[in-house]
């Protein structure tokens, strides 16, 4: 036996390397068996080798291809960051001059040509957003901040975006935040508000008639949870879709993406940065009876008092 195998040392599956007549190293494997005689006492062993040359290379070659995979993935992050980056500069020169244009005079066909000047810029922006957020978590450069802030004021500015189109719409959007949720937390607010956005936009897109809900509670199974839920009476999402909202790149299926827009990028954005942050993300929905999005996060009450920022003006909202 090899000079490693001791008498009563139990082993299978041992690998070691050896040497061949010419001089080469080669790994093997080695099972051994002890084989006991009548007394019960230890009387020799069998011992089983394999030569292993082959697994070890594929092996290799395995671990190569997955080093230079995570290699090419990290340059593709990069490279989609650093252009994003760049195609945001002008396009935000592009919509502040749009803006400017609007406020000179103009005829109404040409009003109706700027206002779709803006629309479109202000779509290719979330578009690059959205590519610039998703590249920056696959490449690890994201960093969330901890900073004291109201989240009554959060919530009420993230659904002060959407309240507009909401009453254009005919849909009623409601806030309601409980009084067990402290005056302020600690957190990342710029992201948490980017969570909630989202979720309150996709709510606003996707309904047509009825009512978007947004409720800020502390979570009943665990004290120490923020719990912000978004619900929606929309068009709902099947069963078997659910699963891959938070895919990137995907949405409930392809006629989606045709009467809605998108870039499928926003839900799975949100999931990882709610993931980032310590929490979680989960979605109840049926066809025709809409959904509710639904984000936990640990709840750290700010040491000191906030100081109040003016509260934004929404419809409905109960406080």
């Amino acid at each position: 036996l090899h000079p490693s195998v001791k008498f009563g040392d139990p082993f299978r599956n041992r690998e070691v390397n050896l040497r061949r007549k010419d001089g080469t190293i080669y790994p093997e494997e080695m099972t051994v068996t002890p084989v006991r005689g009548a007394d019960g006492e230890i009387a020799n062993f069998i011992a089983i080798k394999r030569d292993i040359t082959e697994r070890k290379r594929v092996e290799a070659a395995l671990i190569a291809a997955r080093n230079a995979a995570d290699a090419a993935s990290q340059m593709k992050s990069q490279f989609l960051a650093m252009m994003s980056h760049e195609l945001r500069t002008p396009l935000n020169g592009l919509i502040g001059f749009t803006e400017l244009l609007r406020a000179t005079p103009l005829s109404e066909e040409q009003a109706e040509y700027v206002s779709t000047m803006r629309a479109s810029s202000e779509t290719l922006l979330t578009v690059i957003n959205d590519i610039l957020d998703y590249s920056k978590v696959e490449s690890g450069r994201l960093e969330l901040e901890q900073t004291a802030f109201r989240v009554r004021d959060v919530v009420l500015d993230a659904a002060r975006l959407f309240e507009p189109r909401a009453r254009e719409k005919g849909v009623r959007l409601g806030v309601t935040v409980s009084d067990a949720v402290p005056e302020s937390i600690r957190g990342d607010v710029t992201r948490l508000r980017q969570v909630i956005a989202n979720l309150v936009g996709n709510a606003v897109k996707f309904t047509e008639l009825g009512s978007v809900d947004i409720t800020v509670g502390v979570a009943a199974e665990a004290s120490g949870r923020l719990r912000i839920a978004v619900s929606d009476t929309g068009i709902g999402i099947p069963a078997d879709r659910i699963e891959r909202l938070f895919q990137p790149f995907s949405q409930a299926d392809a006629s989606t993406t045709r009467r809605y827009g998108g870039t499928g990028l926003g839900l799975s954005i949100c999931d990882r940065l709610v993931r980032l942050m310590g929490g979680s993300l989960t979605v109840q929905s049926a066809i025709g009876a809409g959904s509710t999005f639904c984000l936990t996060l640990p709840l750290a009450p700010a040491p000191s008092a906030v100081a109040a920022v003016p509260q934004p003006y929404c419809r409905d909202r109960s406080l």
